[in-house]
């Protein structure tokens, strides 16, 4: 709820109003009746600038109020604070991380902080010493990306060049993971969501919330707790990155870490990477139009995103997503025709939609 303020017209005609039929005699005598409405009267300028001063006070009590709640409170304002009260710090920029494999002719030690780079824009350096045997034609190597943010995600099998020449070192590529977990400073409003839910399911040693929260603070888009996972006293995190994507095995390991850091002590907890599945629906449409296919293929991707792993796709729910489109008469999903719970691993996306003709 926003709190409605007056316009300055509005606070100026409360001037006026006030100031109708009062009266005062004037050093000659004269006596004059008030009138703040009349142009170019003293009363007039007086009823202008009272009401763009005390506007501006309403504008101040107005944004102190939105700032009061998480739901209104603005970067630049209180959000900060309400993030520190709850214990959300926003998740800064993330450093892209993987592995390269090397291949060389002869045992080669390659020291940490050895440099890679495709075009000399980003540079990825390794993250600790290792020794390349002899003939080795793709050993792995951790490395990181030197700046943090999206820009040091690249794709698997990429050809790299090392910055310094080592010798012994015949080829260096991403392994087919890729590099991969780099993200930019997140989203305001990302971030918004993640305090409001720290404030609404408060977590605690050992459950369901706890899991979920360390897993997203730990950078998983997408989690799915499960108890008793691999036996009695087990639990398995699946995780999916924002986008969706599958992580990579250093990017699972990395919120393993981070989650083995601040666990239960007796919680026994395995991080596993989740799987993307797609689903394509059949659908008939009136009107059948190019514009309403996409504004259909848009609602239903909106709808599967919000599934998440582990979750139910409804038929009702997808009907409803379709139906919420502009201009929508009438549809027909002839697939799927019954509800679908996903495994437990599994997160849904849109694959491609078949169209059928309206009969």
């Amino acid at each position: 709820m926003t709190l409605q303020i007056p316009t300055p017209a509005e606070l100026a005609e409360r001037f006026c109003t006030y100031l109708d039929g009062r009266q005062f005699t004037a050093d000659d005598g004269t006596l004059v009746t008030l009138d703040g409405r009349a142009a170019n009267t003293f009363e007039n300028v007086l009823a202008v600038v009272h009401a763009m001063g005390l506007y501006e006070l309403y504008l101040l009590v107005q944004q102190l109020a939105k700032e009061l709640f998480i739901q209104t409170a603005t970067l630049d304002g209180l959000l900060p604070m309400h993030a520190d009260t709850w214990g959300v710090p926003r998740q800064g920029a993330k450093a892209a991380i993987g592995y390269v494999l090397l291949s060389s002719t002869q045992a080669v030690p390659v020291p940490a902080g050895t440099e890679f780079t495709v075009d000399g824009s980003v540079r990825w350096m390794t993250t600790q010493a290792v020794t390349i045997p002899a003939g080795s034609i793709g050993s792995p190597v951790p490395v990181q990306a030197e700046t943090s943010g999206a820009v040091g995600n690249i794709a698997a099998n990429t050809t790299l060049t090392l910055v310094s020449a080592v010798a012994g070192i015949a080829s260096a590529a991403v392994d087919g993971s890729g590099l991969a977990g780099g993200l930019d400073i997140e989203e305001v409003e990302a971030w918004r969501s993640r305090i409001l839910l720290r404030v609404r399911k408060r977590s605690a040693a050992g459950t369901v919330a706890q899991y979920t929260e360390l897993a997203q603070d730990g950078g998983a888009g997408s989690v799915n707790v499960v108890p008793g996972w691999i036996g009695d006293n087990t639990v398995g995190v699946l995780v999916l990155m924002p986008g969706p994507t599958v992580p990579t095995a250093a990017q699972v390991a990395s919120i393993q870490s981070y989650i083995d850091a601040q666990r239960p002590v007796r919680g026994n907890v395995t991080v596993v990477a989740g799987q993307i599945v797609t689903r394509n629906p059949t659908i008939t449409l009136n009107p059948d139009t190019v514009n309403a296919r996409a504004l259909v293929a848009g609602a239903v991707s909106t709808y599967y995103a919000g599934i998440g792993l582990g979750g139910w796709i409804y038929t009702s729910q997808l009907s409803d997503a379709i139906s919420s489109i502009a201009g929508e008469i009438s549809h027909f999903v002839s697939d799927p025709t019954a509800d679908e719970q996903l495994a437990a691993n599994q997160a849904p996306v849109l694959g491609a939609i078949a169209w059928e003709d309206v009969a």
